[in-house]
């Protein structure tokens, strides 16, 4: 019997059941948040009162002196075997001591900036915008279509590998992919005389174990980008991250787990199934292969929807390849006056101060003057089209969209276009309050000094233990997966773990973008045998009506092959793609060089 479906009073309690018991009682993201920023008020005074210290430190080239053909010396990077700069760590200024939070200008600053914490978050914009072109061509029934006619035009030998691969690309469309195509696959199999349950089991590991992939930016690679760019600002001031840093890792990935997902379920699962359980394929009724077939308008604005992505290509290519066209050459963003937007460092001497005599006095009362160094731009320069990448995605989103709802009659007039346009910003609402709160946690870990100095301390321990990044990458993997069990948000967990783990590994070498890449494959291999995936549901629904006595248990059951093969193939792709040395996305290394 499956202890899930026994009472309470008798069941004993497996596992599983005590990791969703656990998970069960964490908070909800938002005040999972608000408790770990009150944690870090806490730890901010404990640490100040027990003179809690530690030294920074700043990993540097080591290089030596070439003679040059005229007789000249020139300073050149050491390289080690592999042709990867060498690193040397040095202790930086003097040490850091933790500043409390509890005091009066603690107190102070947590009420004064909790607004400015939260209007400046990355992420905040990213999504936002992002969201605004996705959500329209969610609304209006465009992702829904695309997926049912690729699956539905998809050769019965090819069914598997196309069902795992539109799983796999589906976070695009956001909640669609979990409710649209794991009814869609299982009734398509049972069409074509295969077991349904390996339908849904492989449109499911496509979607939830393929999450971190896929072919185009989405909503999500704009939180990551934002929290990866702050946590490596600790460093690096002047590091910058872009939404497309693991574009290319996102794409290779999505055929590592279709060959992955294909191989679990043609040799491992429905084989298994076919022998145990035939009965399945004997159930109700299922008309859901039919109800889902293309109407000649859906049809039809497919077409038109596809010919605007055409177009749309066309134009952004055209804008990019063309001198004297918008986004052709380099670029550097500015402000309305032609003035580029710059961060000043400034300090707030103690009252009774004088300013020093060189000094450009800002304000009096406190008295606040500019601090040493040069001013730092806050949009670096570069390629045009690298500084309009989410309104492109916004456009390409919107233009598919557009077409396809006046094509089909869902976009009638101003009301429906309002409509789209605020859809994808309701499914965002939960994302923005978590964001409210995340953002005064990272602050307050900003303002105690906490996060450089767990950063400097972390990173000492690793720089001098010497391990392969490879290696690194594989415990990090381990870690996001262990920790997924307990919080499965990818946002909220990449919250907590960003801050910590990509300044630990800028320290000893390890990218940002690198970093983010291995979180993409530990969050992604354990949402299919989480039961903390709030989806799980909705796809035992699927499995329940092909099995009606079947419980979490057996759905779990049934999906850990997936979450393993496709956790140890994908993992091994990123070890092999650190060996190969190719970038993880358009100037996005996998390597932190100091000043390169």
């Amino acid at each position: 019997m499956n202890t899930l479906d026994a009472s309470p009073g008798t069941r004993r309690r497996g596992v599983l059941d005590w990791i969703e018991w656990l998970g069960n009682k964490l908070p909800e993201p938002a005040l999972l948040f608000a408790l770990l920023a009150f944690l870090v008020v806490l730890l901010s005074a404990l640490g100040s009162a027990l003179e809690w210290q530690v030294q920074p430190v700043k990993p540097v080239l080591e290089t030596q002196a070439v003679v040059q053909a005229d007789g000249s010396t020139l300073q050149q990077p050491v390289l080690d075997a592999n042709g990867r700069p060498v690193l040397d760590l040095v202790a930086s200024g003097t040490p850091i001591q933790p500043r409390s939070l509890l005091t009066a200008d603690g107190i102070y600053w947590m009420l004064s900036s909790a607004l400015r914490n939260f209007a400046q978050m990355p992420a905040m914009p990213l999504i936002f915008v992002a969201m605004l072109g996705i959500g329209l061509a969610e609304k209006f029934g465009f992702f829904s279509a695309l997926m049912r006619s690729l699956a539905l035009l998809t050769p019965k030998r090819l069914l598997t590998p196309a069902v795992v691969m539109l799983g796999a690309t589906a976070s695009v469309a956001s909640d669609a992919g979990y409710i649209i195509l794991p009814p869609l696959a299982a009734a398509l199999y049972l069409a074509v005389g295969r077991h349904p349950v390996a339908g849904m089991a492989a449109a499911f590991a496509g979607v939830a174990g393929g999450f971190g992939a896929g072919f185009f930016p989405n909503g999500s690679d704009g939180v990551l980008t934002g929290f990866a760019q702050d946590a490596a600002r600790v460093i690096d001031p002047d590091y910058s991250v872009s939404i497309l840093h693991n574009y290319f890792f996102k794409v290779a990935s999505v055929f590592t787990v279709m060959a992955a997902g294909w191989f679990v379920t043609d040799v491992i699962v429905e084989p298994r199934l076919e022998r145990q359980h035939p009965g399945d394929k004997v159930g109700a009724a299922d008309d859901t292969a039919a109800s889902m077939a293309l109407s000649p308008k859906e049809r039809r604005g497919l077409k038109m929807a596809l010919a605007a992505v055409v177009v749309g290509l066309g134009l952004l290519a055209t804008a990019v390849l063309v001198p004297g066209m918008p986004l052709h050459g380099d670029g550097k963003p500015t402000l309305p006056n032609g003035r580029a937007l710059t961060q000043t460092a400034v300090q707030v001497l103690p009252a009774g101060a004088d300013a020093p005599t060189d000094a450009v006095v800002l304000a009096t009362e406190p008295l606040t003057v500019i601090a040493e160094g040069a001013p730092r731009l806050v949009e670096s320069p570069g390629p045009r089209w690298s500084h309009v990448i989410v309104p492109v995605i916004v456009i390409l989103f919107l233009l598919p969209g557009l077409a396809y709802g006046v094509a089909t009659g869902t976009l009638r007039g101003q009301q429906d276009l309002a409509d789209a346009l605020n859809h994808g910003i309701r499914s965002i609402v939960p994302v923005l309050v978590m964001l409210f709160f995340l953002a005064q946690f990272v602050a307050y870990m900003g303002y105690s000094g906490l996060d450089r100095m767990l950063a400097y301390a972390g990173g000492s321990v690793l720089f001098n233990a010497d391990l392969p990044i490879p290696l690194l990458v594989v415990a990090f993997v381990l870690v996001v997966v262990f920790g997924d069990f307990a919080m499965s948000g990818m946002l909220s967990k990449f919250g907590v773990l960003a801050p910590i783990f990509i300044p630990m590994f800028m320290i000893v070498g390890m990218s940002p973008e690198l970093t983010t890449a291995a979180y993409r494959i530990g969050d992604s291999v354990v949402n299919i045998v989480t039961p903390l995936n709030s989806y799980l549901l909705i796809i035992l629904a699927v499995f329940q009506k092909y099995r009606p006595k079947a419980g979490l248990g057996t759905l779990i059951a049934l999906m850990v092959p997936y979450s393993i093969v496709i956790g140890l193939v994908w993992t091994a792709m990123l070890v092999a793609w650190v060996l190969i040395g190719a970038p993880l996305g358009p100037e996005s290394p996998l390597y932190y060089v100091p000043g390169g």
